[in-house]
């Protein structure tokens, strides 16, 4: 048995593909993207959740949310591109 299998090898069992083996030090690169993605989600959230509750227009907080929610999406889209680089050597 080789254990739980991660998000991108069940994605690409799915998808009819097979996920290419990698080497330890792959793996360790991809764990440290996940390991700073997360530590910079984190500090996002505090930093924008923060602005937001001490936030008395609406209009501002709303504001506040999206962009908080956009960089989010930025942290987390270049952590997957981070993460495929490495997977393609």
């Amino acid at each position: 048995m080789s254990g739980m299998k991660s998000a991108y090898e069940l994605a690409m069992e799915r998808m009819g593909g097979e996920a290419d083996e990698l080497n330890h030090e792959q793996k360790a690169a991809i764990a440290e993207i996940d390991s700073t993605m997360k530590a910079k989600i984190a500090e996002t959230e505090i930093m924008f959740d923060q602005h937001r509750a001490t936030e008395a227009d609406p209009a501002k907080a709303a504001f506040a949310q999206q962009t908080k929610q956009d960089q989010l999406a930025k942290i987390r889209s270049q952590a997957e591109a981070d993460k495929e680089r490495i997977r393609n050597g």
